[in-house]
């Protein structure tokens, strides 16, 4: 490994995944990018995880544990940046693991792009070559709401993104990328992806993403939608792609309260509110035909065309 390439920090918060975590540490050590700084942020585990966080520390020179009380996932992210030295960042859960190359190759196309965050595929999810400016990537993670672009991990990042611009996670909120990515990208001057699937996300019982907590996803995804708006105040592109996401949003309240996964009040909350706003999206320039078709099957005749498209196309 050259002398001359960058610390890159590689942050992996760390609470009661004992089963997983010896498998996403050796994945992490053994990365073919070795100039790493790899910072285990141990938030109140109750197993064995810090013993093994030990263990490995011990093994490790580039490892940096830091224990901490339980306070959540975005408080172990926030942890990380602070005490990260490097140049370039990265987050992986403690419960996935990476390909050998995902360090190496993820900077590589930073910097071959001369982009600020770079972008891999995951399991079977992998995006296509192309680096796109920030302003046209934040759009695309507005309008069509893609895990791809929302998540924290699968990326490298300038740590400056963070620091200059004061980005953090916010502590206390599940589903805490949707309210944080999008102005990340929007901070940089490019977003480069790479066409392969580098980050291997384990789906597990427990994990926050398989709790039947729908309810609490949708009002932070309405949430991150509404901030956003406020975030891009005074830039009409950024703006009008918000306004694209809060009507995503409702549209998520109003099918999970036709399939009864979230309380059915929810049905003629949102109802009301697309015959309320249905006007001003037609002049939106990122409304799609399909959203267009949505936005007159759901605010004509009570809904009812809209519940019936549905029942027949779910």
């Amino acid at each position: 490994m050259e002398n001359n390439l960058p610390l890159i920090s590689l942050i992996i918060p760390v609470y009661n995944v004992e089963p997983y975590l010896s498998s996403c540490l050796d994945s992490i050590i053994n990365q073919s990018y070795q100039n790493l700084e790899i910072i285990l942020v141990n938030d109140g585990s109750t197993d064995g995880s810090r013993f093994l966080c030990e263990q490995y520390k011990q093994k490790d020179s580039r490892i940096i544990l830091i224990n901490q009380k339980n306070q959540g996932l975005s408080s172990a992210r926030n942890t990380g940046i602070n005490s990260a030295t490097g140049k370039y960042l990265s987050f992986i859960d403690s419960d996935d693991e990476v390909k050998k190359d995902y360090v190496k190759k993820l900077y590589s196309a930073l910097k071959k792009s001369s982009a600020n965050i770079s972008v891999c595929g995951y399991n079977e999810t992998v995006p296509k070559l192309e680096t796109l400016s920030g302003t046209a990537a934040t759009v695309r993670l507005l309008t069509r709401q893609e895990n791809l672009d929302l998540l924290a991990w699968n990326k490298l990042y300038k740590k400056d993104l963070f620091i200059k611009n004061k980005i953090f996670y916010p502590v206390g909120k599940v589903h805490e990328d949707n309210l944080t990515t999008y102005k990340l990208y929007s901070k940089a001057e490019k977003v480069a992806f790479v066409p392969e699937s580098l980050y291997v996300y384990r789906e597990r019982k427990g994990s926050i993403t398989k709790n039947s907590q729908k309810e609490a996803h949708l009002k932070i995804r309405e949430l991150s939608a509404r901030e956003a708006l406020d975030f891009f105040k005074g830039n009409e592109t950024l703006t009008t792609a918000a306004e694209i996401s809060l009507l995503l949003a409702q549209f998520a309240w109003l099918d999970n309260a036709l399939k009864n996964t979230v309380p059915k009040k929810y049905e003629s909350k949102t109802l009301l509110w697309l015959k309320t706003h249905q006007k001003s999206y037609y002049k939106n320039q990122f409304l799609t035909k399909k959203l267009k078709l949505y936005l007159l099957l759901s605010t004509n005749f009570s809904g009812k065309p809209y519940k019936l498209f549905r029942k027949l196309k779910p």
